[in-house]
């Protein structure tokens, strides 16, 4: 049951019964003021929370819940993930899908809004828009396959095969996660080789995998 536009539970407010408040979802106007600026941003936008919108979690919402003397500290943004859904919603799967077939509109979907990317090969600090720009006008065509995940104590780590007719990659990637979405992408590229002559001498080993 939605109880709040910002995700707040209603049924554990203490200002409750103290002034009477059925709850933002049944009022036209808060207790406290002529208008709640997450409220109006919300119903505007036609959503029941702000876990629909596709700002969330918005800098609105992030500071209204992080406020020093009336935020929770995250609490009603976990609230609004719960309600929506998106607690367990990344998909590693998902976005090497996107990467390699350069889905500009899908992409932005799995970022916050003021997401750090960093290519550390490169030496290249990156926010959303210039990473999916620098992605999507990447030339060639491409493929990718995800090896290996782990999960981390702040989200989750990413190995990754991405190749083209000319090149094979392989990247190595930490997501640093909040409420579902990458606030930060820290990326390692290395190349496909051989092994050097001296090691192909030694005759040992073998490949791990045939091409």
């Amino acid at each position: 049951m939605i109880e709040s536009r910002c995700g707040i539970l209603c049924s554990e407010c203490d200002w409750r019964e103290k002034v009477n408040c059925a709850g933002c979802v049944n009022i036209q106007k808060p207790f406290w003021g002529d208008f709640c600026p997450v409220k109006s941003c919300c119903e505007g936008r036609r959503h029941e929370h702000c876990g629909q919108c596709e700002d969330f979690p918005c800098k609105l919402a992030t500071s209204m819940s992080y406020a020093e003397e009336e935020g929770d500290n995250g609490k009603r943004l976990a609230q609004c993930c719960l309600w929506a859904g998106l607690e367990n919603s990344f998909d590693p799967e998902k976005l090497i899908h996107d990467v390699v077939t350069q889905n500009a509109n899908a992409l932005p979907t799995h970022f916050a809004k003021d997401a750090v990317i960093c290519w550390h090969d490169s030496n290249e600090q990156l926010t959303v828009p210039e990473y999916i720009r620098a992605n999507c006008e990447y030339p060639g065509d491409w493929q990718g396959k995800v090896l290996r995940t782990e999960k981390t104590s702040d989200g989750v780590f990413i190995v990754t095969k991405i190749w083209s007719e000319t090149s094979t990659h392989f990247v190595s990637a930490f997501a640093k996660l909040e409420n579902g979405k990458i606030i930060r992408l820290d990326e390692y590229y290395s190349d496909l080789g051989e092994p050097p002559q001296w090691r192909k001498d030694m005759n040992i080993g073998k490949p791990i995998e045939e091409n």
